[in-house]
């Protein structure tokens, strides 16, 4: 396929699949299908038509806003798209149109919609990670890339490392009863953000797990816990955010496993040279 066709096809794709990924995002939290009823403004409830909805292209010729009362359009749903079509074009840029394109669209798909509901909903839907997880184990099977035994393996290793990462949590956190403050409107769920690992997080490392495999997940998680830290230590000094309240780690676990799709064997690479190690 001409790499100029290739890198068309994969961001139009990607536009199209951001475009049903705030489907998901905003129906799944909600327990919504996302086949039916076909999209419609929340605010009016009037049926969205086709030529309403072209990815990124009608939120601007509408200003934003619908063409029926005039509400606004947030601006989340075009950068959400936009997201998606250059995650795909940069995959198909590095994997060409194989299996492993695939593998790395599907698996940056369910990224992006984890960004989307763990921040504005502190949820990691189980179609993402454990349908997920299935998806990457059953994409191994195929030669090409991440082994089976890889995949399985990195699955379960990864929700072993941060179901142990949440119990160690739970042990010193138990210790200063009432010393995690739940997020607002989060109040009667105390409980999930003691163990300072959400079981969202936990089914998701196992999805990056499989889709992965044993090195680049080491990279992924790596990246996460590095950023979320950085993140979290800037939030308190430069924003004053208190301590006590947790923030969502959905978004860093997507960014580590992003990271480890484009640059996870190149990050092995350069640790082995500067070592002088190797496999």
């Amino acid at each position: 396929m001409p790499r100029t066709f290739l890198a068309v096809f994969a961001t139009l794709f990607g536009l199209c699949a951001g475009s049903f990924l705030n489907v998901m995002a905003w129906r799944g939290p909600r327990g919504e299908s996302v086949v039916a009823p076909p999209s419609s403004c929340p605010a009016c409830g009037k049926r969205i038509a086709w030529y309403d909805n072209v990815p990124v292209l009608s939120w601007i010729l509408l200003r934003a806003r619908c063409r029926h009362c005039g509400g606004r359009i947030s601006y989340r749903y075009p950068l959400g798209e936009l997201a998606v079509g250059l995650l795909f074009l940069g995959a198909a840029m590095q994997d060409g149109f194989t299996l492993r394109f695939l593998s790395d669209a599907l698996f940056l798909s369910l990224l992006a919609v984890t960004v989307q509901t763990d921040l504005a909903h502190w949820i990691v839907l189980d179609e993402v990670s454990i349908g997920g997880t299935a998806a990457g184990i059953a994409l191994s099977l195929p030669k090409g890339g991440v082994s089976p035994l890889g995949s399985a393996g990195s699955a379960a290793g990864g929700f072993l490392f941060f179901l142990l990462t949440r119990y160690a949590s739970l042990l010193v956190l138990r210790r200063k009863p009432g010393y995690v403050i739940p997020p607002r409107g989060h109040e009667e769920e105390r409980d999930e953000f003691t163990g300072g690992m959400g079981w969202g997080d936990i089914k998701l490392a196992a999805c990056m797990g499989a889709f992965l495999g044993p090195g680049r997940t080491v990279v992924a998680f790596f990246t996460a816990f590095l950023t979320g830290a950085l993140a979290g230590g800037l939030a308190i000094l430069l924003a004053g955010r208190n301590r006590r309240v947790p923030i969502p780690f959905g978004p860093f676990m997507a960014l580590g496993g992003a990271v480890a799709v484009f640059a996870g064997d190149a990050v092995w690479g350069w640790y082995f040279s500067i070592t002088g190690t190797g496999l």
